[in-house]
């Protein structure tokens, strides 16, 4: 068999990236990917595909792993797994060294909640302050109402509320991570939905947005040149740790909040699939892993329901 053509794994990443990623996928996606091909080039920089084995491959993983967690080191895995089978694929490699790696990682770290009890998310709402116009306070306040992520309640206008129908549209993101910013896509195709809001919402909102520009962001402020200011993440976050200090609740981030808003359904017995729509999963599949921990919770309750049921049958 001929030998096949020198390559460098770096070289050939590289153009993966921009053959298949490029334009297909958002530009927070392909940043992560961008990331990555700079982490092999600091690994294996001289590495040509001619070379690339099981050994070679579980070698990259090792190295990666020595400064990231296991979750992390499976993402860096998933991405340079693609290219390396699209390799294995064009005929390239003979076999696939992707087969049976091996993911190691550094031990987390303390992790913040992941989402508060029904109790706990009341005493958060308590701590806002709705007596005054658009604030961190009125964005936490929707976020926690709907479920809806971050980039989804920045990029909310006052077109997107229905108030006679009670529905709030999920059509468009903000692209935070972006200087310029402006609106964006949604994650997915299934995140495009309209969910209901109570008529708590609508009591509170309707006054807030009635004269604002009806396709603009109602939490991006519109400087008079027509650009946008800044939004950062670890703002609002900061701004939820004080808020959870106040209620003397166990601190969450503002993604956080979407968790808690699936929790607290879940608790109250909304069907897993009204949940799935709501939150904007791509299937109700996604829901059940994301959680598993609360229906494994919900599980044992139900399951002293049942026994408490069949007893009264005798």
């Amino acid at each position: 068999m001929a030998r096949k053509k020198k390559m460098l794994f770096c070289d050939y990443y590289d153009d993966w990236i921009k053959t298949y990623k490029e334009g297909a996928v958002r530009e927070v996606t392909l940043n992560k990917y961008l990331m990555t091909a700079k982490r092999l080039r600091e690994i294996i920089p001289d590495l040509d595909i001619r070379d690339l084995d099981r050994r070679k491959y579980q070698h990259i993983l090792n190295e990666y792993a020595l400064t990231h967690e296991k979750q992390t080191t499976s993402d860096f895995h998933h991405q340079v797994k693609a290219c390396v089978k699209d390799l294995f694929h064009d005929g390239l490699l003979d076999r696939d060294p992707t087969y049976r790696a091996i993911v190691k990682g550094r031990e987390p770290g303390p992790k913040k909640s992941k989402y508060l009890q029904t109790e706990e998310l009341k005493a958060l709402m308590k701590t806002l302050d709705l007596s005054y116009g658009r604030s961190t306070d009125w964005f936490v306040c929707i976020v926690a109402k709907t479920g809806i992520r971050y980039a989804e309640a920045l990029g909310l206008t006052p077109a997107d509320f229905d108030f006679d129908n009670a529905t709030l549209t999920i059509n468009k993101s903000w692209n935070y991570k972006s200087i310029e910013g402006g609106f964006q896509k949604t994650k997915t195709n299934a995140s495009e939905r309209k969910i209901s809001i109570d008529w708590q919402i609508i009591g509170q909102f309707k006054p807030l947005i009635w004269d604002l520009p009806v396709d603009e962001p109602i939490f991006v402020k519109k400087f008079d040149d027509g650009t946008y200011e800044r939004i950062f993440n670890s703002t609002t976050n900061k701004f939820m740790k004080r808020k959870c200090e106040q209620a003397g609740i166990p601190e969450i981030s503002l993604h956080s909040l979407r968790h808690t808003h699936a929790s607290v359904l879940l608790a109250a017995g909304v069907s897993i699939h009204a949940i799935s729509e709501r939150l904007g999963h791509s299937n109700v599949g996604v829901t059940q892993e994301t959680y598993a921990h609360v229906l494994n919770e919900l599980k044992t309750a139900d399951e002293s329901k049942v026994m408490s049921t069949l007893m009264l049958l005798t």
